[in-house]
C-alpha cells in the first residue's frame, strides 16, 4: 500500500509512532503534493471556471505537468519511506550502508528538483490564474516551498554521513542550486499574490 492511499489521519498516527516511517521525507513529499494540488486547483479554476483568467490555454498545459509532478511526489514519499527502512528500519541492511546512504540523500534531492519545477509552474498560476482561486496557488506554494527547503535539509543531513568528497560536493552544489532557483521562483509568486 502507498501512503497516498491511506487516510490523513493514518498516516498521521504513523508519523507520530515509534515506527521508523514514514519519516520527515515522506512527509515533506506528501506536503509537496498538497502544495502542489492547491496550484493544480487554481489551473480547473481557471480554464473550467466562469471567470477565465488571461491564460486558460497556458493553464491547461499547466494542470497536465502539475498532476504529473503531484502523481511523482506521492511516488517519491513511498520511495523515502524505503530507503529509510533499508537505514534504520526492518529491512535494514549492513552490507553496503554507504550505497544506502547515498540512495537516501538522492531521494529528498529529487523531491526537491520536483517541488522546484511546482514552483516555478506555481508563478505562472498565480500571474495567469483565477483572480478568485489565485490565492490558494499562493498557499499550495508556501507547502511546496516548505517541502523542498525540509528536502533539501535531508540531503544536507544525509551528506554529514559520507566519507566520499566527489559525492558531497557534487550534491551540495546540486542542493544549492536547487534552493536558489526556488527563492527565485518563490519570489514570483509572492509578487503575484501581494
Amino acid at each position: 500500500m502507498s501512503y497516498g492511499d491511506e487516510s490523513i489521519d493514518d498516516f498521521l498516527d504513523s508519523v507520530a509512532s515509534q515506527k521508523v516511517t514514514p519519516a520527515g521525507g515522506t512527509a515533506g513529499a506528501l506536503v509537496g503534493a498538497i502544495g502542489t494540488a492547491l496550484c493544480e486547483m487554481v489551473c480547473i479554476h481557471t480554464v473550467g471556471g466562469d471567470e477565465h483568467g488571461d491564460g486558460a490555454d497556458e493553464l491547461a498545459e499547466v494542470r497536465k505537468d502539475l498532476q504529473s509532478q503531484r502523481e511523482f511526489l506521492l511516488e517519491l514519499s513511498n520511495r523515502d519511506a524505503e530507503v529509510v527502512d533499508d537505514l534504520f528500519g526492518a529491512n535494514r541492511d549492513e552490507t553496503d550502508r554507504s550505497v544506502t546512504m547515498k540512495r537516501a540523500t538522492g531521494v529528498p534531492l529529487t523531491i526537491a528538483e520536483a517541488c522546484l519545477s511546482v514552483l516555478e509552474q506555481a508563478a505562472v498560476v498565480t500571474e495567469k490564474g483565477n483572480r478568485n482561486a489565485a490565492p490558494d496557488a499562493g498557499t499550495g506554494s508556501f507547502f511546496v516551498h516548505s517541502a523542498l527547503r525540509a528536502s533539501v535539509f535531508t540531503v544536507r543531513t544525509n551528506l554529514n554521513h559520507l566519507s566520499d568528497p566527489a559525492f558531497t560536493e557534487q550534491m551540495e552544489t546540486q542542493a544549492a542550486d536547487i534552493e536558489r532557483s526556488a527563492d527565485i521562483a518563490f519570489e514570483r509568486v509572492l509578487s503575484n499574490i501581494e
